[in-house]
């Protein structure tokens, strides 16, 4: 019988039914560390104790990587299950600085409607060397490589946001209160800027910071100020929480050309009112989407089960 011991049952419930669901026959969650194959924790501390009574027989220490959980010095190889949900944003958030590089709206709308330019509108048989080349005439379509980005927040999401643009060859630029270790940086491949510094260089600004309420909160964080930082031709991406930007202030930026688009996700009232003037700019340069970053968390929480058992599987193999 294979064990793993939930050394963290604060883990929330729908987290372990989906662990016990996705356990091979024959394997089990066990409530004592003794003897165990495996130990899963959030925020709970893996101390020696638990690595004690494990003794020889544990192969892997799982950590969620939404939990702050320490771990007592072992040999044991750790891994860190990164949650899906949280996956999902960055995802997204390469999506829109993607799909706003190559104007994908407007090549999207060009090509239904057959708006073919005259020289190439006449279908001809295809080859190697032989091809009707930008049959719209689009006319800017750059690549995201040699491209900044600044990334406001670097915790999970915005980790995951970096080590994502980091393969297509982009400077990553990085602010939040507290600085990373040398370490970190380098294994993200980021630099240190202050917010200043970090809007006037980069070409995309991509929100990963948390939302605080109230005095010394963050509201309307990214406002007219910020905006008027940033290059005209640089995009600002909203993942994180609508409120964190001054709205009437990037519609204004956005009208004036003082930054050239934004990709948003989020909204300080959600559903957007009918009547807001961001859908007037939708289009093009303005990518609007209904708050859908991230993944269902079901299919997360399954994604997380799954991964656990991989990683055990592995480590008995050795």
């Amino acid at each position: 019988m294979t064990t793993i011991y939930l050394a963290d049952p604060a883990i929330r419930a729908e987290q372990i039914n989906a662990v016990r669901a996705a356990l091979p026959e024959g394997w089990t969650l066990v409530d004592d560390p003794a003897g165990v194959d495996a130990i899963l924790t959030e925020n709970a501390d893996v101390t020696d104790a638990m690595l004690g009574a494990a003794g020889d027989s544990l192969r892997l220490i799982a950590r969620l990587d939404t939990g702050q959980a320490s771990i007592a010095s072992t040999s044991v190889p750790l891994v860190d299950l990164p949650n899906t949900a949280l996956v999902g944003v960055a995802e997204h958030a390469v999506m829109l600085i993607m799909a706003l590089s190559r104007h994908l709206t407007w090549v999207i709308q060009q090509t239904n409607a057959q708006a073919w330019l005259d020289d190439r509108s006449e279908p001809l048989l295809t080859d190697q060397t032989k091809y009707a080349y930008n049959w719209i005439g689009l006319e800017d379509f750059g690549t995201l490589y040699g491209k900044t980005v600044g990334l406001i927040g670097m915790g999970l999401i915005g980790r995951a946001t970096a080590a994502r643009l980091q393969a297509f060859g982009m400077k990553l630029l990085y602010t939040q209160r507290n600085r990373l270790d040398p370490a970190t940086e380098a294994r993200y491949g980021v630099q240190w800027r202050e917010l200043d510094d970090l809007l006037s260089e980069s070409d995309f600004v991509t929100l990963h910071h948390r939302f605080q309420a109230g005095d010394g909160g963050n509201d309307k964080h990214i406002g007219a100020r910020e905006l008027s930082l940033m290059k005209p031709t640089a995009y600002l991406i909203n993942t994180a929480r609508g409120r964190l930007v001054d709205e009437d202030a990037l519609v204004q930026a956005l009208n004036d050309g003082t930054i050239a688009g934004a990709g948003l996700d989020v909204f300080r009232y959600e559903p957007l009112p009918a009547d807001h003037p961001l859908f007037d700019l939708a289009g093009d340069n303005v990518i609007l989407t209904p708050h859908v970053a991230g993944a269902p968390v079901t299919e997360a929480w399954e994604t997380i089960a799954r991964e656990l058992v991989e990683h055990v599987q592995s480590e008995l193999i050795l």
